[in-house]
């Protein structure tokens, strides 16, 4: 090939990475999945990536005639459907349907494709989240609909941050703090509500539970670069909420003057489990921008991890619950990858975002700091790390017992 159609498909393999980099991606699948685009287009080449930097390396038969890239970034953030979508532009390419020149332009829109939902769909998504998780768990409807309330302002403040870009590193403590004011001035009032645990339903959607998992699952690839950072800014963010929601708190102690407990431990709710799980599964779906038509396989694949975690978490322990749960959608979404031919951590992210213990890790860190467990029967930490480790070993015998057949 000429030096004009080698620079464009290095061109369009570099677009892609920054795409796929983009919806939130691993590191692991992006850069496998980019080697595969590569050999298709008939070049080789190299890529390491990690959540801010980008490097690729392209060659043609001289592996030391190269043509490097490499480019800062910023962490993306999950959008399961425009993955999807970009996976799909990618198969097209590769059974010919679609000629390069096409595809350049295609990755070119995905890429700056808007959100497929409104924001007012939006709000009512987050609503739901807070709502639903609350009544997972909590045994009082003040919990649910002050959890889906505050929700909602959480999501206000997001939006806002999109659009302000000066704002977007403050909305992991000014979230929590807005709640806890909300919150404790709620409880203040005379309303009867578990404050800390409605704080954590109300900014459930930034709790980093999912990249806490992917770190540790990186990390087990020996993707070590990008596992490591991963693992030190959702560690981060997750000790800015905790610090948002007790500045919150204090602040409305404050201002209210209010006496008696701020939290008081509770039982697991059972005869509300699998409405809200529906709920949860719908509202998720929703947040990670899949198609209304594709709903319904992420809907499945929550539903198939929450029931195995809970079946084997009866039987075994909730940490052999986890690992069930995790092999159990991981060989699901595998399968419908094979199937369907579309990616498999798509599903896989669906169903494990119910079972990662970030929540947990927050319960902890709170309890830590308060001396008061929200449940009774609060793992421990050494528990939750064992939670998140038994997630990423299901996830590993899962592409072992059943491979994908896809990179993504």
């Amino acid at each position: 090939m000429d030096e004009s159609e080698y620079k464009k498909r290095t061109r369009f393999v570099i677009q892609l990475g920054n795409a796929l980099h983009g919806c939130g991606a691993s590191s692991q699948r992006v850069e496998k999945h980019l080697g595969n685009v590569t050999r298709m287009l008939e070049m080789n080449g190299h890529f390491m990536f990690t959540p801010t930097g980008l490097t690729s390396v392209f060659w043609l038969d001289d592996e030391f005639d190269q043509y490097v890239h490499i480019e800062r970034v910023e962490p993306g953030d999950i959008n399961l459907g425009r993955l999807w979508m970009i996976d799909e532009l990618i198969e097209s390419m590769s059974r010919g349907k679609i000629p390069l020149d096409e595809g350049i332009e295609r990755l070119s829109l995905l890429a700056k494709s808007p959100f497929l939902y409104s924001p007012w769909i939006q709000v009512l998504t987050w609503a739901i989240t807070g709502g639903a998780f609350a009544a997972l768990v909590s045994g009082t409807q003040e919990d649910v609909v002050v959890s889906a309330l505050l929700s909602v302002v959480t999501f206000a403040l997001f939006y806002v941050s999109t659009r302000r870009s000066r704002l977007a590193p403050l909305v992991t403590i000014l979230s929590p703090f807005l709640s806890g004011v909300s919150a404790q001035s709620i409880y203040a009032l005379g309303v009867p509500i578990n404050v800390p645990f409605v704080i954590l339903s109300s900014i459930l959607v930034l709790i980093p539970g999912l990249s806490l998992t992917v770190a540790m699952s990186e990390i087990s690839a020996r993707h070590l670069i990008s596992g490591s950072s991963r693992l030190v800014e959702a560690m981060m963010n997750l000790l800015l909420l905790l610090f948002g929601a007790i500045m919150g708190i204090s602040v409305a102690l404050l201002l209210w003057k209010s006496t008696g407990p701020t939290s008081a431990p509770m039982q697991m709710v059972s005869w509300k489990t699998w409405p809200a799980v529906l709920l949860l599964s719908l509202s998720l779906s929703i947040a990670f921008n899949i198609p209304v038509r594709k709903c319904i396989w992420g809907i499945i694949a929550c539903c198939i991890a929450y029931a195995a975690a809970s079946v084997g978490g009866h039987a075994f322990g909730v940490v052999a619950g986890m690992f069930l749960g995790s092999l159990a959608v991981g060989l699901f979404s595998n399968a419908f990858a094979r199937f369907a031919k579309a990616p498999s951590s798509v599903l896989s992210t669906q169903g494990i975002i119910l079972l990662v213990p970030g929540s947990t890790t927050y319960l902890i860190l709170n309890q830590w700091v308060n001396g008061t467990p929200l449940l009774s029967g609060s793992e421990s930490g050494s528990q939750a790390l064992m939670m998140f480790v038994s997630l990423v070993a299901g996830l590993l015998f899962a592409n072992a017992l059943l491979p994908a057949g896809k990179s993504l």
